[in-house]
């Protein structure tokens, strides 16, 4: 499948009297690689700024239903058209259902994307001029991580990453150049740039030791990570154990390949302690849910290491994609593959259930990343997934599609 961007004039058609109706099915000019388009692709919308200067940028997310041809615009969406003749002319449209609208907060910005490590190089801000534009290569995967975390509150992952980039940086000049630490911290996190430096100066305001001024409003859960990691009785930031939490929430090529016999075999107890798969874990505050019509909680096997990986995701492949970037497959010539999937109700469920399944299985956890498995067959850990679905308490209410409508209940002033 591939993946686009569909970019609208609010000039020539209402895209935001679209998204604030309940109208999610519409036809959508198809004037460029019209022949590449086909159902099931990932598309996102994105508002040019107009005459009246809007936020220009990224609003909503749908799929293709259809294929290009040409017709008038006689649907539902055809009434936001600012001249209505535009919707009679008979040109190529395609059908577009759309599933998530971002709020206001959530909305991926083209200044960001102007200084994004990896999507500065999207055609849309080279060419303004299109409709239609292919996302290839890492911008797929960069996107969907900007999608699902722009506008959401940091987790305690995301923090701890932030703070290793302030100790990397203390005392100098900070860089938003790509290569420099908040970039890459910005990809490794799917975070936008900025909101990664925002995140290193409400540290510098928090510092006791650094006499400018940050940047304030960093919330509790920056200043309870300072407090886990600064010694007050040396007044610095306990460096190794920052790093070692560093990755054992991230990982590393290493540790996702196996890292060794050692790493697999049980203490002489005969068991480790459960612990919770690393990333993330919302520990004392909020994340806004996401609202995807399907959700699945996914098994991966890494061939010939006895490997297997448990996770949930609305979309494991992209999951696939990310964790096959992890380990350097053209190096490694090491491969994740998905190997089975289990579709659930929710997004709570997925995780319960794959909590389960690695408490079940807690004595082949690895000590550097505890959703992956050494030891125990896929056949074995796609059984335990299927038993656990089973004891979970039936949802009181069963949805169908999305409603398009993503959350707008957390309250949330960071990036």
């Amino acid at each position: 499948m591939a993946t686009w961007i569909f970019q609208c004039n609010p000039d020539h058609y209402d895209i935001d009297g679209l998204l604030a109706s309940s109208t999610r099915d519409i036809l959508f000019a198809a004037n460029q690689n019209a022949s590449r388009m086909s159902p099931g692709d990932a598309v996102y919308v994105w508002r040019s700024k107009g005459k009246k200067r809007a936020e220009a940028g990224i609003v909503a997310k749908g799929r293709l239903t259809d294929r290009p041809r040409a017709r008038p615009d006689t649907g539902a969406g055809s009434e936001f058209w600012v001249n209505p003749v535009g919707a009679r002319e008979s040109r190529p449209r395609v059908s577009l259902h759309i599933e998530e609208i971002a709020n206001r907060k959530e909305i991926i910005q083209r200044s960001w994307l102007m200084q994004d490590p990896v999507l500065s190089e999207l055609t849309i801000l080279k060419m303004a001029n299109m409709s239609n534009y292919a996302i290839i290569d890492e911008q797929e995967q960069r996107s969907a991580g900007l999608w699902d975390n722009t506008g959401v509150d940091w987790s305690r992952a995301d923090t701890i990453a932030a703070l290793r980039v302030y100790q990397q940086t203390y005392g100098g000049s900070l860089s938003l150049l790509p290569g420099s630490p908040i970039a890459e911290t910005a990809v490794l996190i799917g975070r936008v740039v900025k909101g990664v430096y925002n995140k290193v100066l409400n540290f510098r305001h928090i510092d006791p030791r650094d006499d400018r001024a940050g940047f304030s409003g960093g919330g509790m859960l920056a200043r309870e990570i300072w407090e886990e990691f600064f010694d007050l009785t040396t007044q610095e930031i306990d460096t190794d154990r920052l790093e070692a939490e560093f990755h054992l929430l991230f990982g590393s090529p290493d540790a996702l390949i196996g890292g060794g016999s050692e790493a697999a075999t049980p203490p002489h107890d005969g068991h480790y302690s459960y612990r919770p798969g690393p990333v993330p874990h919302m520990q004392g505050h909020v994340v806004s849910a996401k609202h995807h019509s399907e959700w699945f909680v996914y098994v991966l096997t890494l061939d010939k290491h006895e490997t297997v990986k448990v996770g949930h995701s609305y979309d494991p492949k992209v999951r696939l994609k990310a964790y096959n970037r992890a380990i350097l497959t053209e190096i490694t010539k090491l491969e994740w593959k998905l190997a089975f999937t289990h579709k659930v109700a929710d997004a709570q469920t997925a995780q319960n259930i794959e909590q389960a399944v690695l408490q079940r299985f807690s004595g082949y956890q690895l000590a550097s990343n505890g959703e992956v498995l050494q030891g125990i067959t896929e056949p074995d850990v796609r059984l335990a997934i299927i038993e656990a679905a089973r004891s979970q308490p039936t949802p009181l209410t069963t949805t169908g599609r999305s409603t398009g409508t993503r959350s707008e209940t957390v309250q949330c002033d960071e990036i």
